[in-house]
């Protein structure tokens, strides 16, 4: 006599090699989701960094420090990342007095918990006292 169809044990172990799959395919598209959100956020403050840089690249050499510490471009592009901080620092180098180093800072992903932000992007202008125009 010949028997027909798959025994209780092929059965479930064909189960679990299909929940194995499910739910690796399943964790994929989520990591997937996070990737793409990390992405696009760091597009965003990216832009928004570059949108600032020009700003005080414009700045005249000798009034740099006298700026606000805040970003002065137009900042709407960073809405979806509330809440956020820019914050922007300028230093005299250490090396050779006429160089300045113009920092411009982004903070955002903030953990209520540990009371930080997560994530950070920094760009660093360095500008030289040419002597000349404000535009370098």
């Amino acid at each position: 006599m010949k028997r027909r169809g798959f025994s209780l044990p092929e059965v479930l172990i064909a189960l679990v090699i299909l929940a194995v799959v499910v739910t690796t395919t399943l964790a994929m598209f989520a990591r997937r989701q996070q990737y793409l959100r990390d992405s696009s956020e760091t597009i965003l403050v990216w832009q928004a960094i570059w949108n600032e840089a020009e700003i005080w690249r414009h700045f005249d050499w000798n009034g740099l420090e006298g700026q606000q510490k805040t970003f002065q471009s137009n900042t709407a592009i960073l809405q979806p990342l509330v809440p956020y901080v820019t914050r922007i620092d300028v230093a005299v180098s250490k090396d050779d007095p006429h160089v300045k180093d113009v920092s411009l800072n982004v903070d955002w992903d903030y953990d209520k918990e540990r009371k930080i932000y997560r994530r950070n992007a920094h760009l660093s202008l360095l500008r030289a006292d040419t002597g000349g125009s404000n535009l370098w």
